[in-house]
């Protein structure tokens, strides 16, 4: 798997990612955490926006970029050859696709309905890809 550091930007109700234990701190291990509306998290209920940019300075926050699990796990079934990743939404039929424009950016992706492009550009992580399919009403 493959992880970057977010930047401050990134960051909304909803977000996910990975933070550092800080239980102990020789023996640390990544932890799952999703942002809630008042900005705490599952690891840490008094966690505020004060402690982020010290936690990104410092690459204690970290995120997975987005894979095959990722769209899966977002009711996108894959094509046979696993190029192609569709989703049904009532009568429609949508198709994501890894599409490469632009040589060495990463997570290029084309999302089309019945033929026509909805969207063409990067979904770094699940977390954008979540919000994107909410922008474009193609619910979960």
């Amino acid at each position: 798997m493959k992880y970057y550091t977010p930047t401050i930007d990134d960051f909304h109700v909803g977000f996910e990612c990975e933070m550092k234990n800080s239980s102990d701190p020789i023996y640390f291990d990544w932890e799952h955490c999703t942002f809630k509306d008042d900005f705490s998290n599952e690891l840490s209920e008094d966690y505020c926006f004060e402690y982020l940019r010290t936690d990104l300075k410092e690459e204690n926050i970290r995120v997975k970029y987005l894979d095959r699990d990722d769209i899966e796990s977002c009711s996108f079934n894959t094509e046979d050859n696993g190029e192609c990743y569709n989703k049904t939404n009532a009568f429609d039929i949508y198709g994501l696709y890894p599409w490469e424009w632009d040589k060495g950016i990463q997570n290029q992706y084309k999302i089309i309905l019945n033929g026509d492009t909805l969207f063409l550009g990067i979904i770094k992580n699940k977390s954008e890809l979540k919000v994107l399919l909410k922008q474009l009403n193609i619910d979960e």
